[in-house]
């Protein structure tokens, strides 16, 4: 009984060593290419590379109020890591002046287009750069449904994905913006951006938190329109209530998790593995046919 079954195993692994070898070269094979030149993307995907030309993530070290703002801070070498692709701390070089399609598209593999190209609509990978938006978006209803940051919006062009901020909000929030037009606040011209996307403070320019992404409408917000002319005084509402001064985002300790822009290139040891495991079964199946098959050639 023993002796089958060592017999089994012996002609199993027969089969698990080649499936393993083959899984492993097959995927060392599929090799990706970190950095293709965005020339390459553009002969295929020339409308997206126009948007993204145009965009924030096209222009990210060229923009005149980034260049303006960093020159203001001495030119930091820190904020070419998001506004450059594949910056290099130690020498200070760069291979694009830009947040080309490798930093979001990445690993891109060697025989593409015949292998489709990696994308990812996750908002970690937004996150790598937007570290306040990203933060702000976690602790929101938004974050906590993974509405993700490509669902509003567009990575290439970096604008929205409508023609407005209330259209936006109303593919989604279609009931509550309906009720909103009957309102004083309609009346006035106010959108859901003016309450729920505040601008934020910000002495970096327009592409460091322009617009908190919490979501949530402040006290302060109130305040800024309802002045204490027009209403209570807000100090003296919030003791009456026992309230709190409400907490500013950057007060709040959020725990995020170590980002990187540039991801773990893939191991070839788990198909290894996988492989070498079907090959074991393969051969532990196919081992009575082989074993009588042998004794007939005997």
């Amino acid at each position: 009984m023993f002796a089958k079954l060592l017999h089994k195993l012996l002609i199993g692994l027969c089969f698990a060593i080649p499936f393993g070898i083959l899984a492993a070269t097959t995927a060392q094979a599929q090799e990706t290419d970190p950095i293709p030149p965005k020339e390459e993307c553009q002969d295929c995907h020339e409308v997206i590379h126009d948007d993204w030309n145009d965009g924030a993530h096209g222009q990210s070290l060229s923009d005149p109020v980034f260049v303006q703002a960093w020159e203001e801070k001495g030119s930091p070498d820190a904020c070419l890591a998001c506004h450059t692709t594949a910056f290099d701390p130690a020498t200070g070089m760069y291979e694009e002046d830009s947040v080309s399609c490798a930093v979001c598209h990445d690993p891109a593999p060697a025989n593409h287009p015949d292998s489709i190209m990696f994308t990812s609509v996750s908002s970690r990978m937004c996150g790598d750069c937007h570290l306040d938006s990203y933060a702000e978006w976690g602790d929101s209803v938004h974050g906590q449904e993974n509405l993700s940051c490509a669902r509003c919006h567009n990575a290439h062009s970096t604008e929205l994905r409508t023609d407005t901020v209330q259209e936006l909000c109303e593919s989604c929030h279609e009931e509550l913006v309906h009720s909103f037009t009957e309102t004083a606040h309609a009346d006035e011209g106010l959108m859901c951006a003016d309450c729920h996307l505040r601008v934020a403070d910000t002495d970096m320019g327009e592409g460091h938190g322009q617009r908190d992404h919490t979501f949530t409408v402040e006290l302060e917000t109130c305040a800024n329109c309802h002045n204490s002319e027009s209403m209570h005084d807000p100090t003296v509402v919030a003791a009456s209530l026992g309230a709190h001064e409400p907490i500013a985002v950057a007060d709040v300790a959020v725990e995020v998790a170590p980002l990187s822009a540039i991801p773990e290139p893939i191991s070839p040891f788990g198909f290894a593995v996988v492989a070498a495991l079907i090959g074991m079964g393969v051969g532990i199946v196919m081992a009575p046919w082989l074993e009588s098959w042998y004794s007939r050639m005997r």
